[in-house]
């Protein structure tokens, strides 16, 4: 395995973990009662990174309702352009 096919495996797994983690975000928010605890914390911590990029991406057109839709959409895009490159 050479260093290029090491480095687009670690940003797949960056991928997938922000992903999982965005997902996760958007089934529990509902149901936090103490947005200052520390579990709820840890999502908005791991995920906010991720959103600032997607903000940036869409100018402010996208609602913040809807970042983190959005924010799937483009680590989806990231993981097609990535998983093209592993290819042999």
């Amino acid at each position: 395995m050479g260093a290029l096919d090491f480095s687009l495996r670690a940003v797949l797994f960056l991928v997938d973990t922000a992903t999982w983690l965005i997902l996760a975000r958007a089934l529990v928010q509902p149901m936090i009662r103490n947005p200052k605890g520390a579990f709820w914390q840890v999502f908005l911590i791991a995920t906010e990174p991720v959103f600032r990029v997607s903000r940036l991406l869409s100018a402010g057109r996208v609602p913040e309702r809807w970042i983190w839709l959005v924010s799937l959409a483009w680590l989806t895009v990231v993981r097609i352009v990535v998983k093209l490159q592993l290819r042999p």
